[in-house]
């Protein structure tokens, strides 16, 4: 046995789960259905799981925490968006493109956020 990846065959079938398009997939579709939970406004449980003690004391209205919540659906759908290119798209210059699209996901949904709080 040479220790390799090739040896385990339970290490066979992560690679070939992760770096195929199943994975893409899967995400993009997790990713969808979490954005239908927050359009649909029955997100805050899951944003006060993953606030925890962190969480900011300040409270917000009831149409501001709407608001946040579409801002993460929407945030949730665009991830979601770029999954299902990279699932289409397996050319290895689509996970730049995804980490490049993500950041900018992630800037563009802190900036929002921000003039939310203000």
């Amino acid at each position: 046995c040479s220790g390799t990846a090739e040896a385990d065959p339970a290490a066979g079938i992560w690679r070939m789960i992760m770096f195929n398009s199943t994975f893409d997939w899967f995400l993009a579709g997790i990713l969808f259905l979490l954005a239908i939970v927050f359009f649909a406004g029955k997100g805050q449980g899951i944003l006060d799981a993953f606030s925890g003690k962190y969480r900011d004391k300040r409270k917000l209205s009831p149409e501001n925490r709407l608001r946040y919540q579409r801002a993460v659906g929407v945030f949730l759908i665009i991830l979601s968006a770029v999954e299902v290119f990279m699932a289409l798209i397996e050319n290895p210059i689509m996970g730049i493109v995804s980490i490049v699209v993500t950041v900018a996901d992630m800037i563009g949904i802190v900036i929002y956020l921000r003039r939310l709080y203000d």
